[in-house]
């Protein structure tokens, strides 16, 4: 039988060293008052002279930059060309929340390839990506809920950016169950797909320690952007998403909610007439 727990304390002077727990005291200073508890995390993530963050226990990735599950529906190749300029989908980006449907695989394929696709290969061979990220690692992974999707199966998808394929990671999903996992947002389960981004936290932790959170959200929205550039320029709608039951949103794209984490969904669709 296991005996008595070590006090807190000890616990966390193990973990983060004397240094670290001092910054975890001043951030729990800041979170008494100001009933924020995120300055526990932010105080531990600030970089100073004499501080870099503590190292976390993920290995190094093995020369992982994207899941690959085997293959699946492969897609067509992306567009090189819209006609927008990227100055005028900077200008004319906006949230829209209303679409029409069905979308067709051609789109799908162009989003997808847009938002975190492969562009090239660096001199070290590992993959360039459509967004910027922390190191070069890589976090983001995106998967695709396909409700009217031209060409496609309705169900839940993994995209490979390697392949440029989508993998099929669930059946049929409900629109009213998405919507009810976005805390009944009506106009997610609306849309004829939803892409969702996700983060494998170890990629970029592997590196920067406890700075790696921060890092993961930037290059998700990084991503996030991409997509809706991509979405203006093909004349598609589109909203940024970050409203949702994690753990239900994890059981429904197959990932455990800790290695990898949900960032965003972003309903997409044809625009509805006049929007």
């Amino acid at each position: 039988m296991a005996g008595p727990r070590p006090p807190l304390e000890e616990r966390l002077r193990r973990l983060l060293g004397e240094r670290g727990l001092h910054r975890l005291l001043e951030g729990l200073e800041a979170a008494e008052a100001t009933g924020d508890p995120a300055w526990l995390y932010h105080a531990l993530a600030e970089l100073a002279e004499d501080w870099y963050g503590g190292e976390t226990r993920y290995p190094p990735p093995p020369g992982e930059y994207y899941k690959d599950m085997g293959g699946g529906v492969r897609l067509p190749p992306p567009p090189r060309y819209s006609g927008v300029d990227a100055l005028e989908a900077i200008r004319r980006r906006r949230s829209r929340r209303s679409y029409r449907g069905p979308l067709g695989l051609e789109e799908v394929s162009a989003v997808l390839y847009y938002t975190v696709g492969v562009t090239g290969r660096a001199w070290w061979g590992g993959p360039r990506r459509a967004y910027p990220s922390a190191g070069a690692l890589q976090p983001v992974e995106a998967y695709l809920v396909a409700f009217d999707v031209e060409g496609l199966e309705a169900g839940v998808y993994h995209y490979n950016p390697g392949r440029h394929e989508l993998e099929p990671v669930g059946g049929p999903v409900g629109r009213r169950l998405l919507s009810r996992l976005a805390l009944d947002q009506d106009h997610v389960g609306a849309a004829p797909a939803v892409v969702a981004l996700t983060a494998v936290l170890s990629r970029t932790a592997s590196k920067y320690g406890y700075r790696a959170y921060r890092y993961a959200h930037l290059d998700a929205g990084h991503a996030g952007e991409n997509l809706y550039l991509a979405a203006e320029a093909l004349g598609l709608a589109t909203v940024a998403v970050g409203a949702f039951y994690d753990r239900g949103l994890c059981r429904l794209l197959r990932v455990d909610c800790m290695g990898e984490v949900p960032m965003l969904l972003y309903p997409i669709g044809r625009r509805a007439r006049g929007r």
